[in-house]
């Protein structure tokens, strides 16, 4: 399963299995509540499916705008608030389900101004644990607020998951940042349109192998007023292998099995492409450098802020 190393881990390992089941769905772009409810009905209809599908799962993931889809002019108007109805149906779901879940939903900000785009996640008895904002909204078309930190929690099995969301997944930097915050599985749930299944494909794998994480990556299917929504939902291990994959263009429920603890001995251990280690230790094979290499930041582009 990993072929990204020459060197073997070695000894014994000892790892719970993280079964990750993610819905490839379409929304309706709401204009109203009665339609968000509509799609918190699909959502749940689905998480029904997966239990008896997939007996004994872990953790249901769902795509970005699957609670509101995304409404070319009414969008702001079907925001929600983390405390209210809405959301609380998902909670409801996942404790009587005894599964962690996660959704992408837009949540007003207190203040007032612009929603967030945000990714949650409720744990098996219905708390909400986590809360990420999309740090890179998509330019120039997204208007939400922009989020400015990565959390990283810990979820069932021995997982530390960060999410990430859509057009996040295009920078390097979130990926990184994601994995150095310490998850072993990186969550991208996405609103990802054609023409880029290939950058899709591209951007998921690169961000598992460079970062040595598990990938669990969950698109939108469908035609909107704007664009073609392809599908390819897709798990990948830190090798930045596709394990398992939806089809492109149809509704799907996918599941994989993760080792998540595995992760943190790969990076404990590997000899070779350790790559959380060879990036701060440059050169550690070097004799001048003592065995640790060099430990200075040399990347003018995590040093300066222009």
């Amino acid at each position: 399963m990993f072929i990204g190393s020459t060197h073997g881990i070695g000894g014994k390992i000892t790892t719970e299995t993280l079964s990750v089941v993610c819905a490839q769905i379409q929304p309706i772009n709401a204009e109203n509540m009665e339609e968000v409810n509509k799609n918190i009905d699909q959502l749940l209809d689905y998480m029904d499916k997966a239990a008896c599908g997939f007996p004994g799962f872990d953790l249901f993931v769902s795509p970005e705008f699957g609670v509101q889809g995304i409404h070319l002019t009414k969008w702001r108007d079907v925001a929600l608030e983390l405390g209210g109805p809405e959301i609380q149906r998902l909670k409801d779901k996942c404790k009587e389900l005894q599964v962690w879940g996660i959704f992408g939903p837009v949540i007003k900000r207190e203040d007032g101004g612009a929603p967030e785009n945000t990714a949650i996640m409720i744990n098996h008895k219905g708390e909400l644990i986590h809360k990420y904002v999309k740090m890179n909204p998509w330019l120039p078309n997204e208007e939400t607020y922009p989020g400015s930190e990565c959390p990283v929690t810990e979820g069932p099995k021995g997982s530390r998951i960060a999410t990430i969301i859509c057009a996040d997944g295009d920078y390097p930097e979130i990926w990184r940042e994601a994995a150095y915050n310490g998850a072993n599985v990186i969550v991208r749930i996405s609103h990802y349109m054609a023409p880029w299944d290939k950058a899709w494909e591209i951007t998921n794998k690169a961000g598992a192998y460079f970062n040595q994480s598990y990938v669990v990556a969950c698109n939108c299917v469908g035609i909107d007023e704007a664009y073609s929504y392809f599908g390819r939902s897709m798990v990948l291990t830190p090798d930045g292998t596709i394990v398992t994959e939806a089809p492109m263009g149809l509704p799907w429920l996918v599941k994989a099995d993760l080792y998540p603890q595995l992760i943190d001995q790969i990076r404990e251990k590997n000899a070779t492409s350790n790559l959380m280690y060879s990036f701060k230790h440059r050169g550690a094979s070097c004799k001048d450098f003592n065995g640790v290499g060099d430990t200075v930041c040399r990347y003018n582009a995590y040093k300066e802020w222009k």
